[in-house]
């Protein structure tokens, strides 16, 4: 077990991520300047949010009554671990469409492969930094 200073460091470096994620699409929304590119963006962003915030909550789950080392390998974990978390809104929402009756093609199931490597790069630079001040503060 962790102390409790510990463990609030980590959770906070966990929410981190939601609240830029947050901060990014208000800014899309209020800048006047909004182009398509800027809009596909956003698109990906704002399916990350409903998935960051489930794959936090099952991740501070999972961190009850674990050690030292299984937290801080956790955080390494953690950007692929959140990857399927990323891909099923996307899918879902897809899928949603197709049975509605707006069919946009079946490759268009799979846009959210476009993101993994940026989720892999920002995920692991977080997941260093989080690892680097919590080394440096404990």
């Amino acid at each position: 077990m962790i102390s409790a200073g510990r463990r609030r460091l980590l959770v906070t470096a966990l929410w981190i991520p939601l609240v830029v994620l947050l901060l990014m699409v208000l800014g899309d929304r209020v800048s006047e300047n909004s182009t398509t590119v800027m809009s596909f963006e956003t698109f990906g962003l704002v399916f990350g949010i409903p998935a960051y915030i489930i794959f936090a909550l099952s991740e501070m789950r999972l961190m009850r009554g674990k050690n030292e080392q299984q937290i801080l390998n956790r955080i390494w974990l953690g950007p692929l671990v959140f990857i399927p978390f990323y891909a099923a809104p996307w899918m879902l929402f897809r899928v949603a469409k197709w049975f509605s009756g707006h069919p946009s093609g079946g490759a268009m199931i799979f846009e959210w492969v476009a993101y993994v490597p940026t989720l892999l790069v920002v995920g692991y630079v977080v997941s260093g930094l989080t690892v680097a001040l919590y080394r440096t503060v404990f």
